[in-house]
């Protein structure tokens, strides 16, 4: 029985379609992770909330929205965590911040999100 051996064909011009589609493959990892660190800082912010809400307007106006860029030299994700309603801007400022829930949760769920982006791209370095 002969032993076939492993072969390697290059051909010019496949290397860099490869890597972009790689990169572009990465991006929509990134980009769902993203999304998915926006619907949890919103779970996050509505049960970590300090403040008694008697209307529960202001409680349930706490969203984010997870906004994807593309640019002709890479990528950009945001997620945009906001208050819906007018008294919001003194939940957070009121009482030098100790109401405050939309800036504590830009610092948690972006570490949050960093650790679990770095998490993401260890796993996929050990591949």
């Amino acid at each position: 029985m002969a032993s076939q051996q492993p072969s390697f064909e290059f051909k010019p011009g496949s290397l860099g379609r490869n890597l972009k589609n790689f990169n572009g493959d990465l991006d929509h990892l990134v980009a769902a992770v993203v999304d998915y660190r926006g619907d949890r800082a919103i779970a996050w912010m509505r049960t970590k909330a300090k403040w008694t809400d008697r209307t529960g307007n202001a409680r349930q106006t706490l969203s984010a929205h997870a906004e994807h860029k593309v640019y002709a030299n890479g990528f950009e994700h945001e997620i945009h965590l906001y208050g819906g309603m007018p008294y919001q801007i003194w939940l957070e400022v009121r009482h030098a911040g100790k109401f405050a829930i939309i800036g504590p949760a830009v610092k948690y769920q972006g570490l949050a999100l960093m650790k679990q982006l770095t998490s993401l791209m260890t796993k996929l370095s050990a591949r």
